[in-house]
């Protein structure tokens, strides 16, 4: 009775924890949202449309809104977008100080350092599509018929600038999804390597499918790197497995071997 007395306690306990962590959470996104409001026509949606603005300026163009609430719900959208990501870091924090009472040390480990190598793979597709997004829209632009005028949408051109954000960082996760399969078995260093056409070709139907647009050049700028991106989790992979050589020592044979005296047996007079 008392034993059950006290696993109710702990639920409780729990509960009560993860209460106060999300109504925590939700204010550092509310929090976020108010600044990312604030800050929306100095440099939010500017910077989010300036990708598209040399093609309108060159045409002499403009976006296009269709009716009056339009405006006032793509910066509510944007701004509770913008909320969450600005408040990323600390809803992450809760997240993890909720979880990690319950982990061993060697559970604690790994994530403390695949953490930061996801977010930093990830801010460097946003920022590699968002560099490409100008290259991009003038390759579009020259499908425009000449008896057409190009108004974009505002809601619709900053949605496919976010799927393409979002599709160029998710891709760029690859080495900590092979990395995960080569800890947890499936995979190996070994098969990769031998395997590394396939690889290649399968990496170029995954650029295919992901990018939102669907076209050739920004299937390219997504695959391109999504090769380097995979010789790198070859050696990702290596350095979970569990059964791998030691490089030392492997390094030191190779070393011996190149340097140590040949041996010849002696003429015979």
């Amino acid at each position: 009775m008392a034993a059950n007395d006290e696993k109710r306690a702990e639920l409780v306990e729990h509960l009560a924890e993860l209460r106060a962590r999300i109504i925590r959470s939700i204010i550092y996104i509310c929090a976020g949202a108010i600044v990312a409001w604030i800050s929306y026509d100095a440099w939010l949606f500017p910077l989010l449309t300036r990708p598209m603005m040399p093609i309108l300026r060159k045409m002499g163009s403009k976006f296009l809104l269709t009716n009056f609430p339009e405006g006032f719900m793509i910066q509510m959208q944007i701004c509770l977008v913008a909320g969450l990501i600005l408040a990323l870091p600390l809803v992450m924090w809760e997240i993890w100080a909720f979880v990690a009472p319950g982990l061993t040390p060697n559970e604690r480990r790994p994530v403390k350092w695949v953490a930061p190598l996801a977010i930093l793979l990830f801010l460097s597709g946003v920022v590699l599509c968002y560099f490409i997004l100008p290259a991009a829209f003038s390759w579009f632009a020259l499908y425009v018929p000449k008896n057409a005028e190009l108004r974009p949408s505002v809601q619709q051109s900053i949605l496919f600038t976010a799927k393409m954000l979002f599709a160029f960082g998710v891709a760029f996760e690859l080495p900590i999804v092979l990395m995960v399969l080569g800890k947890l078995g499936v995979i190996n260093s070994r098969m990769l390597k031998a395997n590394w056409r396939i690889c290649v070709v399968a990496v170029a139907i995954v650029a295919a499918v992901a990018t939102p647009s669907n076209d050739a050049f920004t299937m390219l700028c997504m695959a391109i790197p999504l090769v380097f991106l995979f010789l790198f989790s070859i050696f990702l992979v290596w350095l979970v497995e569990e059964d791998r050589p030691n490089v030392w020592r492997a390094i030191g044979e190779l070393m011996r071997s190149i340097f140590r005296p040949s041996r010849r047996n002696p003429r015979k007079s």
